[in-house]
């Protein structure tokens, strides 16, 4: 993994932790006040990291504007009929992906990356080993990939913990509860106020979420 990451979860004894010295968490806590009080008050994030692979993109394209009991209601019909790897999906026509409750559009948007991983194109473990807006550049390159599945995956599959979905709403809820902020920010307000959080400023969108979570959608640490 390139320089340009930065892991959340550091070894302590033996035992990961995501809060540590080193860790992109403690970092960020370091230069944040308003940061380290929501982690002391709340404890830290929970680890949703997930592998680099082609079913992680695949997942956000399936989850791409419909509820999250949608998007595993489709995804469980994929894995029904064993279509849910590259290779398979690759050489499959839309129709047939449509079967399994896909619209046209990401049933295109699926194909069309499994092609490119199989033919080469889209080397994923290469991915790895280069800076994060190198990543993002490559990703949005894809049709059916945008910005915020492109940074989605810099943060939870290639750990880069300075990945920012400045457009993921959730996101700026949670600047606003945590800053006091008057208004919600847009888009390009919290890219601002991102700037003072680099290079951590993936663990803040983990820490962002978090507070979301339990201030907005009153969920439990186990239920995010």
């Amino acid at each position: 993994m390139s320089m340009m990451h930065h892991k959340l979860l550091v070894d302590s004894g033996g035992v990961d932790t995501p809060v540590g010295d080193g860790g992109a968490l403690a970092g960020l806590a370091a230069i944040d006040a308003d940061v380290a009080n929501v982690l002391e008050r709340y404890g830290p994030p929970p680890d949703r990291s997930l592998p680099a692979s082609y079913e992680t993109l695949a997942r956000a394209i399936v989850g791409q504007q419909v509820s999250r009991a949608a998007a595993s209601a489709i995804w469980n019909k994929m894995e029904a009929n064993g279509v849910c790897e590259a290779v398979v999906i690759a050489d499959k026509t839309p129709e047939e992906m449509m079967h399994s409750g896909l619209s046209r559009r990401k049933a295109e948007y699926l194909i069309g990356i499994a092609a490119q991983i199989t033919s080469g194109a889209l080397d994923l473990d290469a991915l790895a080993q280069m800076d994060g807006d190198a990543i993002a550049a490559r990703l949005v390159e894809i049709r059916g990939i945008g910005a915020w599945t492109a940074d989605n995956y810099r943060l939870f599959a290639l750990a880069d913990m300075d990945a920012w979905p400045i457009n993921d709403i959730a996101l700026q809820e949670g600047m606003k509860l945590i800053k006091s902020l008057e208004t919600r920010p847009t888009a390009k307000q919290l890219a601002e106020l991102g700037e003072p959080w680099r290079p951590y400023r993936g663990a803040g969108a983990l820490v962002l979420w978090h507070v979301y979570g339990i201030l907005v959608r009153k969920v439990t640490v186990a239920d995010i």
